[in-house]
């Protein structure tokens, strides 16, 4: 299917809201890999429907766009005692829940929020700084006192004081949370309390709310 870029746009606006209606009223779907590919004449094509070997050409032309949910939650690497990076289940539950205990932060939307930002990687460090397992960017670390941000302990405890405060800036408005937290709370404010037009932001709070309602209907945690 190709459609233009303002297509492609309302397509994903569409996404966002159905997902944000139906997060936490209906039960976990069956969901599939969606790709994109963007082609010399500006067109976007998206579709879930690729052969074997273009999904795994590292130089295929299709992105990754939105990723099957329930294959990630089942990744073997997430739910084994000891994770690649070293850090144990164990530790990053002990993490949630000192943090939990410090900001009242539900310990499942932590986890949603590692899931989405790190995939469980303490190690993890973005094209733009953002570090552990909550991505926290360095102004973020200092503001919360981080001394070590690949610390799970430090790392999710100043995300999870970081949630609270937007939790109680956007009035327990959870997309609008998400958004700030992905984006920065003045792109929200700079676009009327709605969430920003930008693409990565409109994925992913859909992707945290779905991995939070998962997550709480599963007791990950």
């Amino acid at each position: 299917m190709k459609i233009s870029l303002q297509q492609a746009i309302q397509v994903i606006n569409a996404f966002l809201l159905m997902a944000i209606l139906t997060t936490f009223m209906l039960p976990a779907v069956a969901q599939a890999d969606i790709y994109m590919q963007q082609d010399n004449s500006e067109q976007i094509v998206l579709t879930n429907l690729l052969a074997d070997s273009e999904r795994t050409n590292s130089h295929s032309q299709y992105e990754l766009l939105i990723e099957n949910e329930l294959r990630t939650f089942s990744n073997p690497e997430i739910t084994s005692s000891v994770n690649a990076n070293g850090v144990s289940r164990q530790q990053i539950s002990e993490a949630v829940a000192k943090a939990y205990a410090q900001t009242a932060i539900d310990p499942a939307l932590l986890l949603a929020v590692i899931r989405v930002e790190s995939n469980y990687n303490a190690k993890a460090l973005s094209p733009r700084g953002a570090q552990g397992l909550m991505q926290l960017m360095p102004s973020t670390a200092r503001r919360f006192n981080v001394t070590n941000p690949y610390d799970p302990v430090q790392n999710v405890l100043a995300g999870a004081q970081y949630l609270r405060e937007l939790h109680t800036f956007f009035n327990g408005n959870m997309p609008l949370i998400l958004a700030a937290y992905n984006a920065g709370p003045k792109a929200v404010t700079k676009h009327h309390m709605r969430i920003p037009p930008f693409m990565e932001t409109r994925l992913y709070v859909p992707k945290v709310l779905d991995a939070y309602r998962r997550i709480r209907a599963e007791r990950i945690y």
